[in-house]
């Protein structure tokens, strides 16, 4: 028995932005386009969005998290562009990140 039927409302279908987001590739990337967005970006891409509660810069440091937990040595220059952000908190996660990074490298 089953009570799954196929999604008709076009508002609960998933941003294209979070496509390829299941796979961990898919998840680095999405990490790295963030880190990409403007305020403009953000607006655009999450507009009517509950996710807009949530401001840019807290995105970044999420996303700083999951290239710790997810990411390759690829990743770190990216990282390594968020030790100049405008909030220390973002720095902070994307040098605890790289740490974590090269860590895993010298294993």
């Amino acid at each position: 028995m089953t009570f799954a039927t196929a999604l008709r409302e076009a508002a609960f279908r998933p941003r294209e932005l979070f496509f390829d987001a299941g796979s961990r590739e898919g998840t680095r990337a999405l990490a790295r386009e963030i880190f990409l967005m403007d305020a403009a970006d953000y607006a655009a891409a999450f507009k009517g969005s509950a996710i807009t509660r949530a401001k840019l810069w807290m995105l970044k440091r999420n996303a700083c998290v999951v290239l710790g937990n997810v990411g390759t040595d690829e990743n770190l220059a990216v990282l390594e562009a968020m030790l100049v952000h405008d909030h220390e908190i973002v720095r902070e996660h994307a040098a605890w990140s790289m740490a974590r990074l090269r860590s895993s490298e010298a294993r």
